[in-house]
């Protein structure tokens, strides 16, 4: 009888591939429908996780303790010299890749992050295991490695060691064989979260960040295929076609979830796989496979370096590009933070480059496919690092000049290339012309407000000897608000000429509640107290400072919300006048159109500058009448709302940068200082809708912009081609 052929059966690699591809076409599918599938992912990289730390402790024991003192010393000199040689390479090409951004001028909303405290990296507990167990069970990877060195170098001279050390690789080897079965069911997660990735990641955020992205792309490229092959060709006798082959398996698992920490073993076999090609394979060189691949793992490696480009994007996209001086600084910060989390990483480094930490956020979105490709690099530097230290140390480099200069030459002439080829592509698809202003303009009151209580047509400024109580507007059926023209994003008109802002909203609120129609009269800034005192309307709700001096003249409610002071400038001279000590040393002409009492006190403080009052906002920034004012101050809520419309200026926040302290004032409503009647309802319905959240539900949307953009829901075939389902 003929034995039957066995049926073809695709790879783990293939099979990767082949699960991500059908994830996709199931996402773009069903779309938002596959959401669930995450959860499904989740859990299978969780079981592959399991054995990873443990893997971390018993490798890393055994290793280290099989050595001597001497091999261990030079394997931690010349390791670590390769390592550090990797991240100095890295770094470098990740610090000239912004040069592919093409020009554009943005701006955004004011964001909270500006403004408060930074969650600080405790590197104490990252690094050092007062805890072993809680180091594990945190997570701590740096101060596990840590405990797991010390140990494995104390082994190295104890005399009855090998009971220990044979029990630590029985433990490693039966760990391993555990992570080899559940890698089984890899693929069934690689396809749920492929699904989920690809079900609910709009089309419109893939817009926002496509720059990024395709800088991003390149460049792990860059990294993973030319610059780290090319160093281990240059430096071993390995050929580039063999590096790519054996770490196939590795890099496709990556890409594929994501997760560096289950493709350890993996890249531990095709390295040695890869040495024993080339008969490098001694039990010296194995061994180094075994320690120096745990101990790359626990340092940042040029993947997580990577995401330092999103730093730089971040300030590109809002128009305030991180200066070529901080790129050094932005580099070695990086470096050590990246020691912990990306999600911790990327807020810290945003701040230290004066960028909102929101702006996490959109790496946030775009992590799920940056970390895809982060992967890449993340394992062709560990192979490149276990393979550059196993043969290096065991069988030195031949003719070392001649490597490096082959490797520099190869790697610039291709990073050149590469970038340049990137820049030129970038120019021609991205529209240079990105109109914020849109947002801003777009914004309107919300038809739940606009339905229960109308405006009514006549603006008319009529005096009214005596104010007006509770009573009174309820008997005249309207009530008459006061705001200033053009105080964005307080009381402004939109695209539509329709009186839009924060305040217009809760004035359609309080009139609602009231049982009341609205009418909107328009004050100047100087006429405040006297047009209440007159009657010409009954409260001003314009983003009115609560002012020592207006308090002579005028009621305030209770405080509505603090604003935080800024400056307005030309983006280019935000970083430097974000420092209150500057200004003592500049010679400034500021323009203002409130805080009288603040100018007051400034003046004194800083004889220096000089202060000129505007009557509206929009002279500072019209183009048809030329000034010498140097900055506007306003709120840092209102001047983010201005960079809308102009993103040319940028806001400096004032801040005193010895104690970080920041300059704020509160902002209430105004009425008649003898309308005791009036006063006290509005300042009990402001404490009723602060407790129901209205005020900071129109703070989010009005100051933070969140909403500015309508939401649609996810794009798919099966609703919007075949609509088998409804939107």
């Amino acid at each position: 009888m003929t034995e039957k052929k066995k049926g073809w059966r695709p790879s783990l690699a293939a099979t990767m591939i082949i699960a991500m591809v059908l994830g996709i076409i199931t996402g773009i599918f069903f779309g938002e429908m596959v959401a669930w599938t995450g959860v499904v992912g989740n859990a299978v990289i969780m079981l592959m996780q399991m054995t990873i730390y443990p893997y971390i402790l018993v490798s890393l024991i055994s290793g280290i303790g099989k050595l001597n003192a001497e091999d261990a010393k030079s394997i931690f000199i010349k390791a670590g010299s390769i390592m550090a040689a990797i991240w100095g390479i890295g770094l470098i090409v990740v610090l000239v890749t912004p040069i592919t951004f093409p020009s554009l001028e943005s701006a955004s909303f004011f964001s909270t992050s500006e403004v408060q405290p930074k969650a600080e990296i405790d590197y104490l507990k990252l690094y050092i295991p007062a805890n072993p167990f809680e180091s594990m069970a945190n997570g701590a990877v740096p101060a596990l490695v840590l405990f797991s060195i010390a140990l494995g170098v104390a082994l190295i001279s104890v005399k009855n060691k090998n009971s220990i050390i044979d029990l630590a690789s029985t433990a490693a080897e039966g760990l391993s064989k555990i992570t080899q079965s559940v890698v089984k069911i890899l693929p069934i997660g690689v396809f749920a979260m492929s699904a989920n990735a690809a079900g609910t990641m709009s089309i419109e955020e893939l817009e926002s960040l496509q720059v990024f992205m395709i800088s991003y792309f390149v460049l792990c490229i860059l990294l993973a295929f030319v610059v780290l092959p090319l160093m281990l060709t240059s430096f071993t006798p390995f050929k580039y076609r063999d590096v790519l082959t054996m770490s196939w398996g590795a890099l496709v698992t990556a890409f594929s979830t994501g997760n560096i920490f289950i493709c350890l073993p993996v890249i531990q076999e095709e390295s040695k796989r890869l040495l024993e090609k080339y008969k490098y394979d001694s039990e010296d060189a194995n061994r180094l496979v075994d320690v120096v691949l745990p101990i790359a793992f626990t340092f940042p490696n040029l993947g997580k370096l990577t995401i330092i480009l999103f730093i730089f994007f971040a300030g590109w996209f809002i128009g305030k590009p991180v200066d070529l001086a901080s790129y050094p600084m932005v580099g070695i910060s990086g470096l050590l933070s990246l020691f912990g989390s990306v999600y911790v990483a990327v807020p810290f480094l945003l701040e230290s480059v004066f960028l909102p930490a929101d702006l996490n956020q959109l790496f946030v979105v775009s992590s799920f496919i940056t970390g895809r490709f982060n992967s890449l690099v993340a394992v062709m530097n560990l192979m490149a690092v276990t393979l550059l230290s196993a043969v290096i140390v065991v069988y030195g480099i031949k003719r070392p000049k001649v490597a490096a200069l082959k490797f520099v030459a190869l790697s610039v002439v291709a990073s050149v290339l590469v970038l340049a080829g990137t820049r030129i592509m970038l120019e021609q698809l991205i529209d240079e012309d990105k109109n914020t202003s849109s947002l801003i303009a777009g914004m309107r009151i919300e038809n739940t407000l606009t339905d229960q209580t109308h405006e009514t047509s006549s603006w008319q400024r009529t005096a009214n000897p005596n104010v007006s109580t509770v009573d009174d507007v309820l008997a005249r059926g309207v009530l008459r608000i006061g705001y200033q023209r053009g105080n964005v994003p307080f009381t402004y008109f939109n695209s539509e000429n329709k009186l839009v802002g924060l305040d217009i909203a809760l004035a359609y609120r309080l009139a609602a509640d009231l049982g009341v129609d609205v009418e909107f009269v328009p004050y100047m800034n100087e006429h405040m107290a006297d047009d209440l005192e007159r009657g010409y309307f009954d409260i001003a709700m314009s983003g009115v400072e609560v002012d020592a001096e207006l308090m002579k003249h005028v009621a305030f409610t209770r405080q509505v919300m603090k604003l935080n002071l800024a400056l307005v400038v030309p983006d280019h001279m935000v970083k430097q006048y974000s420092d209150v000590s500057v200004l003592r040393k500049a010679s400034l002409n500021i323009a203002f159109v409130q805080h009288e009492a603040m100018i007051n006190r400034a003046t004194k403080r800083f004889p220096n500058l000089s202060f000129d009052e505007l009557v509206h906002y929009e002279s500072f920034f019209s183009p048809d009448k030329p000034h010498d004012y140097d900055a506007l101050l306003t709120s840092a809520e209102a001047g983010y709302a201005w960079s809308l419309f102009y993103p040319d200026y940028g806001v400096a926040l004032l801040k005193d940068q010895s104690t970080g302290r920041l300059f704020s004032f509160p902002v209430a409503f105004a009425v008649a200082r003898r309308n005791q009647d009036l006063l006290n309802y509005v300042n009990n319905w402001l404490d009723m809708v602060k407790a129901y959240g209205f005020i900071d539900q129109q703070y989010d949307y009005w100051i933070q912009g969140h909403g500015a953009t309508p939401q649609e829901s996810r794009w798919s075939v099966i609703k919007d081609v075949l609509g088998w389902v409804e939107g």
